[in-house]
């Protein structure tokens, strides 16, 4: 008798048992299992609350080790803001130019940050080529089209830091760089304004914002030459 309840004992228990492996292979596979890096990664974003948002024209003005330091050692948030796709650049390696080369552009920018962490965004702006000046640019592009982007963008994204490559001046070297850095600074005074570009005027509250411009990286690591900040 006590060798039958022991039997039935087992036979529950392995009853059970296969019932548990089953119920946990079928969690399994609803839920992500993640290593122990991206589950660390996961906890440090949680104590991510500043948002950076990086601005130049194109698609290889970007400071990579600067997206990845900030993402990745600081965990900050950071987004790049490219206002071209770099449809008016050089192909060395195919026959791709002008759209085509701007579909290619764009994919290596998403690319580029899954690699770096950083976020992607782009503007209406076409490049189309060297420009002598921001507005020649503006004449090409829509002033006020390109603008309003970028204040979508800030509205969106929320930054509490905005970074710009260049200076809004012709020491930028390249038309479409000066124009950056201007429309940085005019989106940063606008953002907060309920009354332009009402489309996203319920985000204007947009609170503390520090923005800057950069010289080529020191170290690995940008140097500030222009600081503004609005309270």
């Amino acid at each position: 008798m006590r060798e039958n309840d022991t039997l039935e004992r087992m036979r529950r228990g392995i009853a059970w048992l296969l019932i548990s492996c089953l119920t946990y292979t079928v969690q399994a596979q609803d839920h992500e299992l993640k290593s122990t890096v991206e589950v660390y990664q996961d906890l440090q974003e949680l104590q991510r609350g500043l948002r950076v948002l990086y601005l130049a024209a194109h698609p290889d003005d970007e400071n990579t080790r600067l997206i990845s330091w900030l993402e990745n050692d600081q965990h900050v948030r950071t987004a790049y803001l490219s206002l071209t796709r770099g449809q008016g650049g050089q192909n060395l390696i195919g026959d791709e130019k002008g759209d085509g080369l701007g579909v290619i552009r764009t994919y290596e920018l998403l690319e580029a940050r899954k690699v770096d962490g950083g976020e992607q965004f782009f503007t209406r702006a076409i490049d189309f080529g060297y420009s002598k000046s921001a507005e020649e640019s503006f004449e090409f592009w829509g002033r006020e089209q390109v603008l309003q982007d970028v204040v979508q963008v800030i509205r969106t994204y929320r930054p509490h830091v905005i970074i710009t490559r260049f200076p809004p001046t012709r020491n930028a070297g390249h038309g479409h760089h000066e124009a950056s850095a201007i429309l940085a600074a005019e989106a940063f005074d606008l953002a907060g304004d309920p009354k332009l570009f009402l489309r996203n005027s319920s985000r204007c509250n947009l609170g503390p914002l520090k923005y800057c411009t950069t010289t080529p990286p020191l170290g690995g690591i940008s140097r500030s030459t222009i600081s503004r900040t609005r309270h």
